[in-house]
């Protein structure tokens, strides 16, 4: 049995069609339902991260200004208002601990400040830097979970 001309060409034509929606659907398709509010929290995250950056002091950068804890806490704010968006459990036990971090962060900055302030030249450094390192590695690894699993 020999197939007609026109039936080889309806033939390519199928293949080709089918072959170019695989690939839009492998690489073009944007971020499932699941993770656009992980994607809406992580670049939320981003942006308040370059503020932050753009805000800082030049006197002493790694510790924050009176002034910059405004920034500080919107940052914390807004990643516990978005953590409250996501629904699939697990992303969303990472997002709030993730926020959980970020306000526990927050509040010690006060604390972390007068510890600086106080602290003598050639001492251990105060015990709120111990916290807030612990608390910045507890952050950037649930971010990390998070952009892992939704990329």
């Amino acid at each position: 049995m020999r197939l007609d001309r026109r039936w080889w060409l309806a033939i390519v034509v199928v293949v080709i069609a089918a072959i170019a929606f695989v690939v839009s659907n492998i690489f073009f398709s944007g971020p499932s339902e699941e993770c656009k509010p992980v994607q809406a929290f992580l670049d939320y995250n981003k942006s308040q991260g370059e503020l932050i950056a753009s805000k800082e002091s030049d006197s002493d950068p790694a510790v924050p200004t009176v002034a910059e804890d405004a920034a500080y806490q919107q940052w914390a704010d807004g990643l516990a208002q978005r953590a409250q968006e996501i629904n699939d459990p697990n992303l969303a036990t990472t997002a709030v601990q993730v926020a959980d971090a970020a306000s526990k962060f927050v509040a010690m900055l006060p604390r972390a400040r007068a510890e600086v302030e106080n602290h003598a030249p050639g001492t251990p450094p105060p015990s709120s830097f111990f916290e807030m390192t612990l608390l910045n590695k507890r952050i950037g690894d649930g971010l990390g979970q998070l952009a892992d699993a939704c990329s």
